[in-house]
């Protein structure tokens, strides 16, 4: 993904209007240290150091709206008590607009802390329906350019919601709950993470349940999944990496999400893009203590590491037309390259020789599958192309669908096109040949080292040291 378009759609996050409605909670952490184990019973005792209370539920989305630079504003229910009025203060130091609406009690989450590690969790909850004023609802409708709804199951969203606020011309998007899933029936998109959508979907696998949820809701799904990253399902089928380098603490990391994608969508961007930026936000956040945010410079500055030789196809297209105008001789290879190896090195060494700039395109788990079997590949795009990117010869890297990278050279127009020496210029693909050689390219084939070394030979001699064992 260009790096540059995603800094752009960041920069117009700024004061978008975001309607967060949902169940707020107040997350209450107490920090101590283990002293002993009770005589009364075997379990800890804590010693009480301090205590510390956070916005939670559809008022972190709407913190983390904020801390992005967007305009949040939250609707919820909290109670006439103190944590009530914890929770306004709270918002107020956020600079959201917080329009609560009121029940006997706030719902609360304590958790025990001791060296960083969660002990306990004590839950106060009130799940009964909760209705809100219709015509608050709608007025606030008029004014916002997106609905984000945060739905922990906790009785703010209910069918007289969403009938109330759907068919009004605004994008509306959700963090869902299994129990609540009649409700979310056409809408733009939901966000449920594995367990979730495993659950609401009745499936064994994250593919079968993205594509039923799509189909039985007439929406687009993002499931996310961790250190798996996410898969968007709307007109195919995409991964999206994870890009936490450590994870310290998850809880928030589905506000983050949706907080980030809803003001990605605001500003125009798709939903790849939206997705991409969001499993950025998530990757800052999950490596904080506790309930937390991302801010707008946090997520700059983590886009621009980004790895910048992992290009997309339309970055490619600028690419070698500006490098054709400088008269560089571009070098196209492409192959699986599941297991890097040392015949995979000295092939691309030798491409890169070739001319003045190499360009590894790197077929799709997809198409490794169809070419290779179900097994395959062992290692996922995203790690092949990090790994490729690696090597200081390879100087860009493209994640292709097809079979074959007929589209590829017909408008790139590499100066060389590199094939492996186990083909001969009558075996290889002929409409690529045909390609490359009515625009007056090269092709070139280079032999295989001496070493005799695959891919397939490198996981049979593991199986085979294995069943040794």
């Amino acid at each position: 993904m260009e790096k540059q378009k995603l800094l752009k759609i960041i920069e117009n996050f700024k004061d978008k209007k975001i309607l967060v409605i949902g169940d707020i909670i107040l997350d209450h952490y107490i920090f101590g240290n283990i002293q002993r184990i009770s005589q009364e019973a075997p379990v800890p005792i804590i010693g009480f150091d301090s205590e510390e209370y956070l916005l939670g539920g559809a008022a972190n989305t709407a913190a983390n709206i904020a801390s992005l630079s967007g305009n949040p504003t939250l609707l919820g229910f909290i109670g006439q008590d103190k944590n009530g009025k914890r929770l306004i203060q709270l918002a107020k130091k956020q600079g959201m607009n917080f329009i609560p609406s009121y029940v006997s009690e706030t719902i609360e989450k304590t958790r025990i802390i001791s060296e960083n590690q969660q002990l306990l969790r004590i839950d106060k909850e009130n799940k009964y329906p909760k209705y809100f004023n219709q015509e608050l609802v709608l007025q606030e409708l008029e004014k916002t350019d997106l609905i984000i709804i945060s739905d922990y199951a906790k009785g703010a969203i209910t069918r007289t919601l969403m009938e109330l606020i759907s068919n009004k011309g605004k994008m509306i998007i959700i963090d869902p709950k299994p129990s609540n899933k009649i409700f979310y029936k056409d809408v733009f998109l939901i966000t449920p993470n594995k367990k979730e959508a495993l659950e609401m979907s009745n499936c064994s696998n994250v593919n079968d349940a993205g594509e039923k949820l799509k189909q039985e809701l007439s929406t687009n799904v993002i499931i996310t999944q961790g250190k798996q990253g996410m898969t968007i399902f709307n007109k195919g089928i995409r991964n999206i990496p994870t890009y936490a380098k450590e994870v310290y603490d998850v809880t928030g990391a589905g506000d983050t999400v949706i907080a980030t994608i809803g003001l990605a969508l605001a500003t125009g961007a798709d939903l790849e893009q939206a997705a991409i930026l969001a499993n950025h936000a998530a990757g800052i956040v999950v490596a904080k203590p506790r309930t937390a945010k991302a801010t707008l410079s946090e997520l700059k500055t983590e886009l621009s590491q980004e790895n910048q030789k992992i290009k997309t196809f339309e970055e490619l297209q600028e690419i070698s037309i500006n490098h054709h105008n400088q008269k560089k001789k571009l070098v196209w290879t492409n192959g699986c390259f599941d297991i890097l190896h040392q015949g995979h090195v000295d092939y691309l060494k030798k491409a890169k020789q070739a001319g003045d700039y190499l360009i590894v395109g790197l077929n799709s788990d997809e198409s490794v599958r169809k070419f290779k079997g179900p097994n395959r590949p062992v290692q996922k795009e995203e790690a092949r192309a990090e790994i490729i990117s690696a090597l200081q010869f390879v100087d860009y890297v493209v994640i292709f669908q097809e079979q074959s990278p007929k589209k590829y050279l017909e408008i790139l127009k590499p100066d060389v096109y590199a094939k492996g020496g186990d083909y001969n210029i009558d075996t290889i693909n002929q409409e690529e040949r045909k390609i490359i050689e009515n625009y007056g390219g090269e092709i070139i084939l280079i032999p295989s080292s001496d070493n005799n070394m695959s891919t397939t030979k490198i996981i049979e001699k593991t199986k085979e040291l294995g069943s040794k064992k």
